[in-house]
């Protein structure tokens, strides 16, 4: 009885072994996988011009976006990212210079007021100090009338749970989309644009779902 004992221990030992070994990678794996998060924010611009008291500020609360994020070992990792942003949401808080806003610097040459959108493949957000947000570059494009030209933007990001804070700078220059300063009354805009994001996202935990209605 003894050493049947001692034959099965090694046996039930090397068994475990290889299911913690398989069961490992396994939980890796899916807790690597993509996963979707909703994004909501708002987007706030500043523009100089010739006059040097005068700024036109302006802002919009309805930026959308969707994208995947995921854990590696650099950190964290979005990708797919898409993000809209109607023009007429856009507000300086004069309405005569919104409509001129909108007319001659949104408009494109067919008369369509196209969504302002942004969309890059991937980013890597360096991890920062313990507590401390996370360093995102997104490079990729944004398109203004329809017209898209490279565009990057730099994120602090903070993590809680499954909700994302993201906030960050980026600069556009009119001249980049052809479009022309605008001016009013002897104030002329300057050509860069400053622009301040900052949203928050919700990480879903849904999966692909197949045919059969079954969770893959």
């Amino acid at each position: 009885m003894k050493s049947c004992f001692a034959m099965r221990l090694p046996a039930m030992t090397i068994a475990t072994a290889a299911c913690v070994a398989l069961a490992g990678p396994a939980r890796s794996e899916r807790a690597d996988e993509p996963k979707p998060v909703e994004v909501r924010g708002s987007v706030a611009f500043a523009v100089d011009t010739n006059v040097p008291a005068v700024t036109v500020h302006g802002k919009s609360n309805v930026l959308t976006a969707h994208l995947r994020v995921r854990t590696a070992p650099d950190g964290t990792v979005l990708e797919g990212i898409e993000a809209a942003l109607p023009v007429k949401s856009l507000e300086t808080g004069m309405g005569l210079r919104d409509e001129h806003m909108r007319k001659y610097v949104f408009t494109a040459g067919d008369g369509r007021l196209p969504d302002l959108q942004f969309k890059s493949d991937k980013a890597v957000c360096a991890k920062g100090a313990p507590r401390q947000p996370s360093t995102c570059q997104l490079s990729g494009t944004l398109a203004i009338r329809g017209t898209a030209r490279p565009f990057t933007i730099v994120l602090k990001l903070t993590e809680d749970g499954d909700t994302l804070r993201a906030v960050g700078d980026g600069t556009i220059a009119l001249s980049a989309y052809g479009i022309e300063r605008p001016s009013q009354l002897g104030v002329r805009t300057e050509d860069a644009v400053k622009l301040r994001f900052d949203m928050t996202g919700k990480v879903s935990d849904a999966r692909a779902v197949g045919t059969t209605g079954k969770v893959r």
